[in-house]
């Protein structure tokens, strides 16, 4: 099995002792763009269970905004065209933002709700998505919201000017998606799910990475740091 190929379009093929997790993610990506990319990116490695989770970019980028209808029928696309393949789906919610950070690089006018309202109605949509088409469903939202996360300039798990140097509020840290995998690998152990081919679906919060000098990409992500936990269960 070839293992560290990364694909034009950010995917990482990362073998283990019984299974694959490729990283799908791609940076500033919304539910269409999922759906424009879903044959070549996911469908093509014939996965055996797909990690979905996208919204961001569809609620929170102000050049991409779309409605709540348009994002649930996007979605409800995206798990029939992955399911018609007998393939299983694990869903889950975008993770809550620091809107102080988010208005600095957006026009705060153009939301009739704030930042965290909108994520939290995305999370409602995803969760009866869930329930509607039998998916496998982590709140990720809720996990970090019961933590009072994030917490501008505080916590660990959200990149702020404090623990990462970056006005960021939206990405998490390394910590952040180690917390994110975790959660992801106990829910696979708790179905029997650690020996499946997977992809992991999404956008930048999937893809993860970060440029340290001239073009070297140093891989943080939670598809990478749940590639260490699966592999580590099949010792």
């Amino acid at each position: 099995m070839k293992r560290g190929i990364l694909l034009s379009v950010g995917l990482m093929i990362i073998a283990q002792l019984s299974a694959q997790v490729i990283n799908a993610g791609v940076s500033g990506n919304t539910t269409a763009d999922l759906l424009r990319r879903l044959g070549e990116d996911v469908l093509v490695h014939k996965p055996d269970l797909v990690i979905l989770m996208v919204g961001t970019n569809d609620m929170l980028n102000s050049k991409k905004l779309i409605s709540y209808q348009d994002y649930q029928e996007n979605m409800e696309e995206i798990v029939r065209r992955i399911k018609e393949r007998g393939t299983e789906v694990l869903i889950m919610s975008s993770p809550p933002v620091d809107s102080a950070y988010l208005f600095q690089r957006h026009d705060r006018s153009l939301y009739a709700a704030t930042p965290n309202e909108k994520m939290k109605r995305a999370c409602g949509i995803v969760d009866s998505v869930a329930t509607e088409y039998g998916l496998y469903f982590l709140d990720l939202y809720e996990k970090l919201s019961e933590l009072g996360l994030p917490k501008h300039n505080e916590d660990l798990f959200i990149k702020n000017l404090k623990n990462s140097g970056r006005a960021d509020g939206v990405h998490p840290t390394p910590l952040g998606y180690y917390f994110i995998a975790t959660h992801i690998y106990q829910l696979l152990k708790e179905n029997n799910l650690t020996d499946k081919n997977i992809v992991c679906f999404g956008d930048s919060i999937t893809f993860g990475g970060e440029r340290k000098g001239g073009d070297e990409l140093i891989r943080r992500s939670y598809p990478a740091f749940l590639e260490q936990l699966l592999k580590q269960s099949n010792r």
